[in-house]
């Protein structure tokens, strides 16, 4: 499986939060530090995720509800923070 993160970038990050605690099962996603986004483990694409959470992918003229965030593919880590997010990030990148 493939590690993402994922960044909110509207000003309301609620609707996006919901969506990722009801699509994605609580042992795949680290909440990151201040609540400025998630560690994501999924099988599928940065567009298949976007899609999944209902980010993108709705049909012409229906309105966006999740407002605008940023997925990327994480290939290698490195900063400061806290211990259990190293931890979490470790188990995953080591499978």
């Amino acid at each position: 499986m493939a590690l993402y993160i994922l960044i909110p970038l509207s000003e309301d990050p609620a609707p996006l939060s919901a969506a990722v605690k009801k699509k994605i099962a609580s042992a795949a996603r680290y909440e990151l530090q201040a609540k400025a986004g998630w560690l994501i483990e999924f099988g599928g694409t940065t567009v298949e995720l976007s899609e999944k959470l209902g980010i993108t992918g709705q049909a012409k003229g229906e309105p966006v509800i999740l407002g605008s965030a940023i997925i990327v593919p994480i290939t290698g880590y490195y900063g400061r923070g806290p211990t259990d997010m190293w931890e979490w990030l470790k188990t995953r990148v080591e499978k």
